[in-house]
């Protein structure tokens, strides 16, 4: 019996990084210098190393930059605070600003909250250049809560200090996290003032994989393994019961996996490209002999 393969309705890049990529495949055609982008301009290492083999350099956050003077710097999707911004143009950076619009409505909700007086929580990674983007503009001491038990620790602090507290969500989070999280807040009496700002292509691709996780024998999360939200992806894969694999590259899929397996998903993170997606069912028909 031949392998069945389904493939998630959203698997490969999402708005903001086909922004982002289309942005930077337009400058890169008509370079006639250097061409940067801040940081790895997504989370897929292998779009990274094809687009380093196309001419663009990643600038490392922190180090010391080279000569910018007139030289196009690539924000990328998941934007970059005020300092930063104001250091590459006082370097003479022409900024390229590819930052995904429903980053921009979190940075701008984490500012207007911030402006009026509430205490903002930023739900998400600290250590993700999106969060670092939405702190570094809202021009005031933020919190970030990755989970649950550190939703406990801010709703005990702000019970001691009351006052208004407004919520913030890095675009890729899940609403089991924001809806858990208020929750919580209200049960202790805290005031607060939710600004949704999770993406809604993310949402569905998150709901499309659990939907998907319930009609196979097991599931391929296609992404870099430095991309949350692929990682997020994974875990509700196997948080539905499904054998669940991440992936970085379709050599990875081993034939043993296949044992007992009639039919395989496949989704893949917003920083995934439609090609990798191929290849991965390309690579499941050559192992299962389809």
């Amino acid at each position: 019996m031949s392998l069945e393969i389904l493939v998630a309705r959203d698997s490969s890049f999402c708005p903001g990084v086909d922004r982002a990529m289309r942005k930077t495949e337009k400058k890169l055609a008509r370079k006639k210098g250097p061409v940067y982008s801040f940081g790895p301009l997504i989370h897929n290492p292998q779009v990274v190393s094809g687009l380093r083999r196309a001419g663009l350099e990643a600038l490392e956050p922190e180090s010391e930059y080279p000569d910018l003077r007139g030289v196009p710097v690539i924000i990328r999707s998941h934007g970059i605070d005020i300092e930063t911004e104001r250091s590459l143009k006082e370097h003479g950076a022409k900024l390229v600003d590819a930052t995904c619009n429903t980053v921009k409505r979190a940075q701008r909700a984490a500012q207007e909250l911030a402006d009026t007086g509430f205490r903002v929580a930023v739900l998400g990674s600290p250590h993700h250049p999106e969060v670092r983007s939405i702190i570094g503009r809202a021009g005031a001491d933020v919190t970030v809560i990755s989970n649950i038990e550190e939703a406990g620790r801010f709703a005990e602090e702000a019970v001691r200090k009351p006052g208004p507290v407004g919520v913030v969500c890095q675009t890729t989070i899940s609403h089991n996290l924001l809806d858990s999280v208020v929750s919580l807040l209200h049960s202790r009496g805290i005031v607060v003032e939710v600004r949704d700002t999770i993406c809604k292509w993310v949402a569905r691709r998150q709901e499309d994989a659990a939907e998907l996780s319930k009609r196979v024998d097991l599931m391929l999360v296609v992404g870099g393994r430095n991309s949350s939200n692929t990682a997020q992806l994974a875990a509700i894969c196997s948080a539905a019961g499904v054998s669940t694999h991440h992936i970085e590259d379709p050599s990875e899929i081993m034939p043993e996996w296949l044992e007992g397996v009639a039919s395989v998903g496949i989704t893949g993170g917003a920083s995934t490209p439609d090609w990798l997606i191929d290849e991965t069912v390309a690579r499941l028909k050559e192992v299962a002999g389809n």
